[in-house]
């Protein structure tokens, strides 16, 4: 019935306006000297006070008119706009296409399934990251082949840290004995077992060809990762072997924070097998003091922090997979609900808003790109709401503390922690550890 209404109040002032603009209106003409008259209304007046008096004389004027008649049209134009708005807001779709249609995406709503059933206070890495990739697999992975993989990993390192007399008890024993399993090569002679080091991929280290280049599944075939998969697979067998670690960010980076027992933090560097300083993290030039103080970068993650990261990795398979869909943007709301401050659950809000934005503003003929034809959403209030949305969510990326580093920027900053002092850093806290583990046998 309002459209209805909206049609009828259309069609009528399509007519007026139509009147108003191609009729003729006839103007009064421009008198001559030649056609002059003076005409003297009879107006109650002696004729000899005439000229005596100020009393006003009206004539028609010409313009006034036609200005009057102008306003007319172009305030009836714009209420034809408004109306030609309305009806189009009646048929604006403000919802992303869902690719729920797409069978393949059944597998992500399975293990969105599974992972909503995780304890966010105690949960298992290991099953999470299982779920996550077997999603984008089409879960053809088999579950029991991943877990005897690290099963059998675990043995390895406690069978090795037997060999070296490394005190299986404490925390920095352990996560020595990990950190040694990712950067030198290991063997057990007596059962002819060797392990060499994981090396870092270059090639499509960022996954922007294929998404799972960043998955353990795939750094345990191949021997190779990045910053993603290594600190996922050193959490996973920590994790088995009983040593606590935790997963930090810096930008555009994740690595490995520990304790040892005097309550002493350290920093694993696995792309390049170091330990590194905070000073050295900081080296990059891209944490600003407000990053520090909202926590996205170079603190440990609590447990619900990882479950929200983990979720963030979860949606980025699915929209590198398929594309942004209100899918994407229901985990994206779970992880934020995890961890408010997540700077990649943020991150991805911001694309999907901006995307929902783009998207809704090209249904009424809008181009989101260009300034001046953006002006036209004013005239669409829940299309300004959204762009408001959009703001919003930047404002809130950029109170975070966040700022944008490119990959060439990303490249030289890794490059820069293999220089002399970086590597003598190292060197020295390697030595620090193997003093205090021989104390520890010796005792």
């Amino acid at each position: 019935m309002r459209t209805e209404l909206k049609k009828l109040h259309l069609t009528l002032l399509c007519g007026l306006i139509w009147s108003l603009t191609f009729s003729q209106v006839k103007l009064p003409k421009t008198p001559t000297v030649s056609n002059l008259k003076v005409v003297t209304p009879n107006l109650g007046i002696p004729k000899n006070t005439l000229s005596k008096t100020n009393f006003p004389i009206s004539q028609p004027n010409g313009m006034s008119v036609y200005k009057q008649d102008r306003k007319r049209v172009v305030q009836q134009q714009n209420e034809l706009k408004q109306i030609y708005a309305e009806l189009k807001a009646d048929r604006i779709n403000y919802s992303l296409a869902s690719y729920s249609n797409i069978e393949s995406t059944r597998h992500y709503r399975n293990a969105f399934d599974q992972l909503t059933e995780i304890n966010a206070g105690n949960f298992s890495v290991k099953e999470a990251t299982f779920i996550i990739e077997n999603a984008f697999f089409e879960e053809k992975m088999d579950y029991s082949e991943f877990e005897k993989v690290v099963k059998q990993t675990g043995d390895f390192l406690r069978e090795k840290m037997d060999e070296l007399g490394y005190d299986q008890n404490r925390n920095l024993a352990k996560n020595f004995m990990l950190f040694q399993f990712f950067s030198d090569t290991l063997q057990i002679k007596s059962k002819n077992l060797k392990h060499l080091p994981f090396k870092y991929d270059f090639e499509d280290y960022l996954g922007i060809k294929d998404w799972s280049k960043m998955f353990v599944s795939k750094l345990l075939a191949t021997g190779k990762g990045q910053c993603n998969s290594l600190p996922r697979l050193y959490l996973i067998l920590a994790e088995e072997i009983g040593a606590e670690a935790f997963l930090s960010l810096s930008p555009n980076h994740s690595y490995i924070k520990f304790k040892d027992e005097e309550e002493n933090w350290y920093n694993v560097e696995l792309t390049n097998g170091m330990f590194t300083t905070e000073s050295m993290i900081l080296q990059s030039g891209f944490i600003k003091s407000e990053a520090l103080q909202s926590g996205i970068y170079m603190q440990q993650m609590t447990e619900k922090q990882l479950l929200s990261q983990l979720y963030s990795d979860f949606a980025q398979g699915y929209a590198r997979k398929f594309g942004y869909d209100p899918f994407v943007k229901k985990v994206i709301d779970k992880a934020l609900k995890l961890y408010p401050n997540s700077i990649t659950a943020n991150m991805m809000n911001s694309s999907y808003l901006t995307i929902q934005f783009e998207y809704v503003a090209k249904q009424v003929g809008i181009n989101p790109r260009n300034r001046k034809d953006l002006q036209n959403i004013r005239n669409f209030p829940n299309i300004v709401k959204l762009l408001n949305n959009v703001n919003a969510q930047y404002n809130k990326v950029d109170d975070l503390g966040f700022e944008f580093m490119s990959a060439e920027a990303y490249q030289n900053w890794l490059a820069s922690l293999k220089e002399t002092k970086q590597k003598q850093d190292s060197e020295n806290m390697k030595q620090q550890f193997n003093i205090k583990l021989k104390k520890t046998f010796k005792n």
